[in-house]
């Protein structure tokens, strides 16, 4: 799968960080990345964020495409050879508008999921535009598929969290002297 996957984006392809931002009616707006290494997930470099753009996923994901690599830069961590952007040509271009002004254009490729009116992943779009069909039954599909769903697994478990602190909130915890008891 990941041999298939480097030839489909003309080089290697080992590292392959998948990024996929949501909100929930327009609260708790999150990314995360997830790091695949050799078509193994890397859970300890999964990354999570609270965004604080607006609503648009494609200001969304600029902003997670900056701290995630602007961080990465500054710490001379190690970058992937790809990101899987989770949407199609507009994600593709805010993250290539992004890593262009981060001097990473050259060094990291860039595909988008391409998703059918299903919602289900049908396809790979490259830098360039080009969609390229995956074959259902071939193991690159399978693996974008893992992928795509450990991805989600991720952001349904980051948003129960966040809707769980934010449903025991409440005003009391602002007031100076006020106690858990208490309130």
């Amino acid at each position: 799968a990941v041999q298939h996957l480097n030839s489909l984006a003309g080089r290697p392809m080992n590292r392959v960080e998948l990024i996929d931002n949501s909100h929930i009616s327009g609260a708790f707006k999150d990314a995360r990345c997830v790091v695949y290494e050799d078509g193994q997930p890397d859970r300890k470099s999964y990354r999570l964020y609270k965004l604080h753009t607006g609503n648009s996923d494609v200001d969304s994901m600029k902003e997670v495409i900056y701290r995630r690599y602007f961080r990465l830069l500054k710490d001379e961590g190690r970058m992937p050879d790809g990101i899987l952007v989770d949407g199609g040509w507009t994600q593709i271009e805010a993250a290539k508008e992004i890593l262009s002004s981060l001097g990473l254009q050259d060094q990291i490729n860039i595909m988008g999921l391409v998703k059918n009116d299903k919602h289900t992943t049908n396809a790979l779009m490259n830098s360039e535009g080009e969609v390229l069909e995956l074959d259902k039954n071939d193991s690159l599909f399978f693996l974008l598929t893992r992928m795509q769903d450990e991805v989600h697994r991720v952001a349904i478990t980051y948003h129960r969290k966040l809707r769980s602190k934010a449903q025991t909130k409440s005003v009391l915890d602002e007031v100076e002297g006020i106690g858990p008891k208490r309130k």
